[in-house]
């Protein structure tokens, strides 16, 4: 399902946040992708969502090929077709990122209306995804008054509206006391189970240490494991 070919991206004054690396995510897989603060584990979900390309020279390539024929590449898919592209799949950051001024049924809803949603089928699959997270009963409350687990439910139903082929988690629980951090981890288990892949950056080893899932080890943007080729 996506594939990285000996990725290199560098920044500016010439820092290799990746270098060189290869792997395989299969479809249903959920992936660790684990490593210290500067390890490369962002820059590899930015690359999988296109926000950002592998070095022009020499610098590999990201293949996504989702159910259904669709594929895309990082060497020659257009920015026109990155929002298209983008819509199989959802994102969740560790900051949430909830619109302040709307309530949890339009925040979660609006991926939907930008697409020309019918309203009858927006409202059954907001209800489907805050079903799914918990948080049916706070769909006319205000971010602000939400704790942290809610906000970060919240924002992993909007993520799953539109039923993704693919889930990626930027430290979702990195906000996130002991308790709430293990439910939202239980839901990201949940939406594995229904068929999604699952990719969840974290450096919590509570989580990956014992875990039957496969990890993508990261330390100064070199790949550490070769078990996910």
């Amino acid at each position: 399902m996506i594939q990285f070919l000996h990725v290199t991206k560098t920044y500016e004054e010439n820092w290799k946040a990746l270098s060189d690396v290869t792997f395989r995510i299969r479809k249903g897989d959920f992936i660790f992708l684990t490593g210290h603060s500067g390890a490369g584990k962002s820059t590899i979900l930015k690359l999988i969502y296109m926000d950002e390309r592998p070095d022009t020279e020499r610098g590999g390539q990201v293949m996504i090929h989702f159910p259904r024929g669709a594929a895309y590449d990082s060497k020659n898919t257009p920015e026109k077709e990155i929002q298209a592209y983008r819509r199989q799949m959802g994102i969740v950051f560790q900051d949430f990122k909830l619109l302040a001024d709307r309530d949890v049924f339009e925040n979660v809803a609006l991926a939907l209306r930008i697409t020309g949603t019918p309203a009858k089928e927006i409202n059954a699959k907001v209800f489907e995804a805050l079903a799914l997270v918990g948080v049916s009963q706070k769909r006319f409350a205000m971010p602000y008054t939400l704790s942290g687990g809610e906000q970060q439910r919240v924002a992993i139903a909007r993520a799953m509206v539109h039923n993704p082929y693919l889930l990626l988690a930027d430290e979702p629980t990195g906000n996130l006391d002991p308790e709430n951090a293990a439910e939202v981890f239980n839901i990201f288990k949940e939406i594995n189970a229904r068929g999604t892949t699952v990719v969840m950056a974290t450096h919590n080893p509570d989580f990956y240490l014992d875990s039957p899932f496969r990890r993508l080890s990261m330390s100064h943007g070199t790949l550490l494991n070769r078990d996910i080729l």
